[in-house]
């Protein structure tokens, strides 16, 4: 059996063709790595396309779908416009964050046509100030969110007639949010960069041990949750001289508690 597959994750952050191939066989060996253990299966590259920088998989072998299956809840796959319902949870990254102000938009790899999933200012503020009014830029510089930053959406609405949907941040994304301010801890997020080139740059600029955990949400997107008493600009200061093509913000308890004057 031979199976064609698109992935959500995407490429980037590579100005020529060398460190296009170079993130590529990064990709593939991160894939294979998703999938250890299931003999006999095979997964290709077959190309990387143009338009959305996204990979197109060839899977062959008697474990096809048990492998496509793992790819699909570990990684994700795109989905038709067609296929999207109310209720159903997608892994999406933010894009042009900033660029209008009645919302954000989310990149949910929802294609034909393309969609990006809104999540408005009216459910932002909901959900993340308290329902207090405060502007979209408030909201966005007290979260440091910035392009490509990871979120669980919720679908709430889908209007077919218009090519628009939108959703609300699951709780999966939420619960994130909860534990930095409960624990008073801050975090980093990095796009642009592999878990592993990351861990070097921890390494290189010695705060391997300052660090809880590494949470890969793409092959290019990683949030690092930080010991209590670490500075997340600190952190920034010291790495970013390692991952210098990438962008970096930082999640700090102080900044949300902000957001809730009654706090």
């Amino acid at each position: 059996m031979v199976q064609t597959v698109v992935l959500v994750d995407k490429l980037y952050n590579f100005s020529t063709e060398k460190q296009q191939k170079d993130l590529t066989l990064r990709y593939l060996k991160y894939l294979k790595e998703r999938v250890q253990g299931i003999p006999g299966t095979r997964i290709n590259i077959k190309k990387l396309r143009k338009y959305d920088n996204r990979f197109e998989l060839v899977i062959t072998g008697p474990e096809e779908k048990f492998v496509i299956n793992i790819l699909k809840k570990e990684i994700g796959f795109i989905t038709e416009f067609d296929d999207v319902k109310i209720g159903q949870i997608y892994k999406g990254f933010m894009t042009d964050v900033g660029k209008v102000g009645f919302g954000i938009f989310i990149d949910c790899g929802i294609l034909n046509p393309p969609t990006d999933v809104l999540i408005s200012l009216n459910d932002l503020r909901n959900q993340l100030c308290g329902e207090i009014k405060m502007s979209l830029p408030k909201i966005i510089a007290a979260y440091d969110f910035i392009d490509r930053f990871p979120l669980f959406i919720e679908i709430t609405s889908i209007d077919g007639e218009n090519n628009k949907i939108q959703g609300k941040i699951h709780e999966k994304s939420l619960g994130i949010y909860s534990k930095i301010v409960k624990e008073n801890i801050d975090a980093i997020f990095i796009s642009g960069e592999t878990k592993g080139q990351l861990k070097k740059a921890l390494v290189r600029s010695g705060h391997l041990r300052d660090f809880i955990s590494i949470k890969r949400y793409g092959f290019l997107e990683n949030l690092v949750l930080l010991k209590e008493g670490t500075s997340a600009p600190g952190i920034i200061a010291d790495i970013g001289k390692y991952l210098r093509k990438s962008k970096i913000s930082a999640i700090r308890p102080s900044r949300i508690l902000n957001l809730f004057p009654a706090i």
